[in-house]
């Protein structure tokens, strides 16, 4: 089905399984009705008192979007938001809109509300105590006294009591504010005698239970041999103890799915939904464990398949680091530098599986008057840097803002979108997208933040560096010199050239532009051009030279001069700058790129075009020589294709970096930042989805499917599927037909 519309779905952040299990649920119903989910985050839950932060207004502008995304409807989860000043504002946004909106657990004069029943949440975990392990005695810990959830959620807990005839009072009823503190002080108190000891503790969430539990058996009481506790929520915490936390779980599934449902209704949609309940997620905690009574169900299965993306995520970042994409960015010298780094650097966020840039028209600031710039809202039209299933471009591609993205005009399938905003100190930039699979694989934590930080301080970077060389140019614009060098600028190189030609008329000169390529990760202590003009300075007094722009310099001297300019000038400039800084710099005389020519008198009126040609033809080697991984993406997708549409294929990667012309490690570090692994193990998996496929679908034998998937040696094979499935091919192939059986 395509998409036809989009529903903004507003939440302070997504942090846990909770908050992807709302998320995910919004979106299997927006998509059977076509609409593509996009989610709305600040990334993190902030107080009142630190709104007045510029990083939290940076980070809360992304909200503006309601006011200017062409929304067709939107869930808002006011519930969670622990600032009010925000809600207000959030709600303000929304009512500019005249859109359909539904809000969870926060009445309101404006929008219909929906909520989960909270008196089904405790109830099952008391009735399992009661019945199941025979309990006769339980506390309770709530949330907050007088919070209308809170209350609800231990109206449950009385109603199963009262269902079994147990007696209790308000003496058994604690009220732990959803945390750790309270909860602490009660297992003290029981471990210590100052509190009666319960057969069993029934927690109002799973971080209170998790506390109860940690703090008894700490103390000399066994959970769940003395007391049996459970939680509620279904947390990831309640599965990563140490003892698995009993706990009710589906209550954020359940809210989605009312907020969904009656959104699509007010939108005019026809939904076939049924009613949700909670689910209780048997654990060790109330002493099933060793009975045997833990069993999978949904909600388990979940919690599960969040914690395993988290740990992936864990480990692929052992091979990704903060400093590489801060590094990166911080040596941009323009905007396209930092949509490369941005491409380059998205195999960190490995779960995404598109990711886009939106920059304000006026994301720079007003190079006349710095203190210009955006402090908050989005500019009504915006500029499209980077969308990752398109090829690279050199050009920022405007459109409207309530578009979103331009990819959401061309047709697609129901898509799941989260929003974040860039800035940097009380600067707005823009936003930034990633589309995902599933819910469960948006996780927003620092690592996320501060990829995204890394992004904008690139951008700042750059637009300072366009301010200093406005500034650099204005005053080059008047005088001859180029001010952080203290040679000659273009326009001084020219007047120089002229009055030599017109003191000598027979005078032939060599005119050499001359660059340095920098190493990606190499740390110069002095810039190279910087080095090879004091070389220069010092050892030929007699040579002119000038800053003809970003990293080229030109070096005049006579043509009769006994140097020559052919292979031998960069190891004659490498030679200098060693011999002059004795030693202690070096640079490296494949990295020098020079183009030289002679001009005469006769030249003396087209000198600036004779420059200006030069200097395009010496970008275009430098470009050449520092080719890296956007100057091949195109052969290296083709590349990837060809690997996986023919795996049988005799792949050597010697070969292949020999027809493409780059070294090894270079070959290598390209591949891995377009597509966040190696060839060799493209190689590998696009054999073994063949080998499957073969598996399943034929007769063939092991030696004939071997040899048909590159494989040239047979033992080779099999242990390599051993090592990949944990299963040999022929048990591989017994167990899919056992299955289909």
């Amino acid at each position: 089905m395509e998409s036809k519309g989009r529903i903004g779905v507003i939440v302070p952040h997504v942090c846990s399984n909770i908050d992807t299990e709302f998320i995910d649920i919004i979106h299997s119903e927006a998509a059977g009705c076509g609409y593509d989910t996009i989610v709305i985050s600040g990334v993190i839950n902030y107080q009142d008192e630190q709104l007045e932060w510029s990083y939290a207004n940076g980070q809360t502008n992304i909200y503006d979007l309601i006011r200017c995304g062409g929304f067709d409807g939107f869930i808002f989860e006011a519930n969670i938001f622990c600032s009010e000043i925000l809600r207000k504002k959030i709600l303000d946004l929304l009512r500019m809109t005249d859109t359909p909106c539904v809000t969870v657990n926060y009445e309101q004069p404006y929008y219909p509300t929906v909520s989960a029943d909270e008196t089904a949440l405790l109830y099952p975990s008391a009735i399992h105590l009661i019945r199941d392990h025979g309990c006769r005695k339980l506390y309770c810990i709530g949330g907050y006294k007088g919070h209308a959830p809170s209350e609800e959620r231990i109206a449950g807990f009385r109603r199963a009591m009262d269902e079994y005839g147990l007696p209790y009072d308000e003496d058994c009823i604690f009220y732990g504010d959803y945390w750790r503190d309270v909860p602490h002080d009660i297992a003290v108190k029981i471990a210590g005698g100052e509190i009666e000891k319960p057969d069993g503790i029934v927690c109002g969430s799973d971080i209170m239970a998790v506390e109860v539990i940690r703090t008894l058996n700490e103390n000399g009481v066994n959970v769940p041999g003395d007391i049996k506790v459970t939680g509620c929520d279904g947390n990831i915490i309640s599965q990563s103890e140490r003892v698995s936390v009993t706990t009710v779980a589906g209550q954020e599934r359940i809210n989605g799915f009312l907020a969904v449902t009656k959104l699509l209704e007010l939108m005019g949609e026809k939904t076939g939904g049924t009613e949700m309940r909670p689910e209780l997620i048997i654990g060790e905690s109330s002493g099933c464990g060793e009975n045997g009574g833990i069993c999978k169900n949904r909600s388990l299965s979940d919690i599960r398949e969040y914690a395993g993306t988290v740990f992936e995520i864990l480990e692929h970042r052992r091979t990704s680091s903060h400093g590489e994409i801060i590094r990166r960015m911080s040596e941009s010298k323009d905007i396209y530098d930092v949509l490369s780094t941005f491409i380059g650097c998205c195999y960190m966020i490995p779960t995404g599986i598109k990711a886009e840039l939106c920059l304000c028209e006026d994301w720079c600031r007003d190079i006349n008057d710095p203190s210009v710039y955006r402090t908050s809202g989005l500019s009504d039209r915006m500029l499209l840097g980077i969308d990752t299933s398109f090829a690279f471009g050199q050009k920022l591609y405007p459109f409207k803002t309530r578009e979103l993205f331009p990819s959401l005009k061309t047709a697609h399938e129901p898509r799941l979108t989260v929003l974040s905003s860039l800035h940097y100190k009380d600067q707005i930039f823009g936003y930034v997208g990633f589309t995902y699979r599933k819910a469960v694989h948006i996780v927003f934590d620092e690592f996320y933040m501060s990829w995204c930080d890394s992004v904008s301080s690139g951008l700042n970077t750059v637009q300072n560096r366009m301010y200093k060389d406005y500034v650099n140019k204005r005053i080059e614009s008047l005088s001859e010199f180029a001010p952080v060098l203290g040679i000659y600028n273009k326009r001084g190189l020219i007047s120089k050239l002229m009055n030599i030609m017109a003191e000598n008329s027979n005078s032939v000169l060599t005119l050499t532009f001359l660059s340095y390529v920098k190493e990606d990760r190499v740390r110069y202590s002095v810039p190279p051009i910087n080095s090879i003009v004091n070389a220069i300075r010092i050892s030929d007094g007699n040579a002119v030279l000038a800053s003809i722009g970003e990293n080229i310099i030109a070096v005049v001297k006579s043509a009769d001069s006994t140097e020559s300019h052919d292979n031998n000038f960069a190891r004659s400039v490498a030679e200098t700058v060693r011999r002059s800084y004795r030693g202690a710099l070096e640079i490296k005389q494949d990295r020098i790129v020079f183009l030289s020519d002679t001009v005469s008198a006769a030249d003396i009126f087209s000198i600036e075009e004779r420059m200006s040609s030069m200097e395009d033809k010496l970008k275009g080697m430098m470009i050449s020589l520092g080719s890296g991984l956007f100057s091949y993406r195109e052969i290296f997708t083709a590349l990837r294709d060809d690997i996986f549409s023919h795996p049988e294929k005799e792949w050597n990667v010697e070969a292949i970096t020999h027809s493409i012309g780059l070294s090894k490690s270079h070959f290598h570090r390209i591949y891995r930042e377009l597509f966040g692994t190696s060839c060799k193990e493209d190689i590998i998996t696009s054999r073994m989805d063949k080998v499957k496929w073969l598996l399943d679908n034929t007769s063939l034998s092991i030696a004939q499917i071997s040899e048909q998937c590159g494989y040239s040696n047979n033992s080779h094979f099999i242990r390599q599927f051993s090592s990949r499935m944990g299963i040999t091919p022929s048990a591989y192939r017994r167990k899919k037909g056992q299955k289909s059986e």
